[in-house]
């Protein structure tokens, strides 16, 4: 009998992939002036071939040592994402080098946070990469998950050292207006003081969708309070005290609707996602306001309209907070999962100012090499990774023009700088033994996504 392709993806392609400032504002993002050509190039840092933690190190170092990129009293918020594990969170190595890099450099007298939001209720530190035990991806003698990195960097650093877990509202957080109000998220709806940010799909009807702004204020173990967008706050005023934001991801496959997840995807571990991904069931901040979930997508499915992912978060980085710095520890990669295999070991720690040039390089010379995936292609002009870095670069959050970039990479086998045309890395395959897993991935490779 003759199976359509609807019937295909219904009855056996889709069961497969779901198991794996001023309150006139109207759209944010098209208040925001197009970006002009620049002749400075973006810089991406890579180094593989070493341990996670040389990697890690080697890249500070070519991004011009710590002392450049974090100042002695910086207040550093460091974003990993942690809503699964093994590949799916940063190599736990790598992130344990970082923190030590920061503390270690003379006369740093700072703060280092690890902070996350992985939208899994109440008690994150639970569940999740916070308390899964690693099958792969520590490279740390008896720490096998995110607690346990924690508790050692807490046990070296003292109160300097904190991990703050951002809980969305309707999980028992509440709404705040500001540092004066106390720890929370902020809705910027135009409500309570706080201005109007918004990000529209462009779509009439039924398919009309506009998503707000949101960000946490929260507190160290020092005391400290921090506002995510506007900074240090002491003394009812905001301090000269300086916030770092580094943004430091994993390399994955997401979704036939999403493609890759890096950096740019990233971002949505810092907003709250109350109401739930399906935008006909809730998926409701506040008013008609949709979250960062439900506003791009339905549900597990592409939304009514292209690259929206894309286009709240550049709108973020421009209205909220830009990270100073993305790292991508790509250790590890999911060819089609971020939990199981088969996976490839690319050995890599890339870093960037720019997110979408630090996505589309990673997608280019590290995950579509080795997956073969139609929608890890960048430059596959209607898949949804090259959609949503697209609208993300228009809206002012990087570059996606690869002539705009300059690469320098450092190879530890070689024991030298790379060349231009040496920067693809294939690694070693591992397929694993779940027939499930594996049929996902043959699935996701061979069937043709539009």
């Amino acid at each position: 009998m003759k199976v359509s392709r609807r019937t295909f993806v219904k009855n056996i392609v889709a069961p497969i992939i779901a198991s794996g400032v001023s309150p006139l504002i109207v759209d944010a993002a098209q208040s925001i002036k197009k970006s002009q050509p620049d002749e400075r190039r973006v810089m991406i840092y890579r180094a593989i071939n070493g341990s996670p933690s040389a990697n890690m190190a080697k890249v500070i170092e070519l991004a011009g040592g710590a002392g450049k990129i974090f100042g002695e009293e910086d207040v550093v918020v460091v974003k990993p994402n942690a809503q699964w594990w093994n590949q799916g969170v940063p190599n736990l190595s790598a992130l344990n080098e970082l923190v030590r890099i920061i503390f270690d450099q003379p006369g740093f007298s700072g703060e280092v946070i690890i902070a996350e939001n992985n939208h899994r209720g109440s008690s994150p530190e639970k569940t999740t990469g916070w308390a899964t035990v690693f099958e792969r991806n520590s490279d740390l003698p008896g720490v096998s998950n995110l607690n346990e990195v924690c508790q050692s960097l807490k046990g070296a650093y003292g109160n300097r050292f904190s991990v703050c877990h951002w809980i969305d509202v309707e999980s028992g957080n509440k709404r705040t207006f500001g540092p004066g109000g106390g720890t929370g998220y902020v809705y910027c709806d135009g409500t309570g003081g706080v201005p109007l940010i918004a990000c529209e799909n462009a779509r009439k009807g039924d398919d009309h969708r506009t998503s707000i702004m949101t960000y946490p204020i929260f507190s160290s173990d020092r005391g400290t309070l921090i506002d995510f967008k506007n900074g240090v706050w002491q003394k009812d005023s905001y301090s000269r005290q300086p916030l770092k934001f580094i943004n430091l991801s994993a390399l994955n496959h997401h979704s036939t609707y999403c493609g890759m997840t890096s950096a740019v995807k990233n971002y949505m571990g810092v907003t709250d996602l109350s109401g739930g991904p399906d935008p006909y069931e809730r998926g409701r901040l506040t008013k008609d306001y949709y979250n960062f979930h439900s506003f791009p997508f339905n549900k597990w499915a592409p939304g009514p309209s292209p690259g929206m992912l894309g286009k709240e978060i550049g709108t973020f980085m421009q209205t909220i907070r830009k990270a100073d710095l993305n790292i991508c520890t790509a250790e590890w990669i999911g060819l089609s999962s971020r939990l199981d295999c088969p996976v490839v070991r690319t050995r890599a720690v890339l870093a960037s100012a720019d997110a979408v040039a630090l996505d589309y390089h990673s997608a280019k010379y590290l995950l579509f090499p080795n997956s073969g995936i139609s929608v890890h292609d960048p430059d596959a002009s209607g898949g949804p990774l090259r959609q949503y870095l697209m609208k993300c670069s228009e809206a002012g959050g990087g570059v996606i023009d690869e002539s705009s970039v300059k690469v320098i990479s450092y190879d530890f086998g070689a024991k030298r700088l790379q060349k231009d045309d040496e920067l693809v890395i294939k690694g070693k395959k591992e397929w694993g033994r779940d027939i499930r897993a594996i049929g996902k991935y043959m699935v996701v490779r061979y069937w043709r996504w539009p």
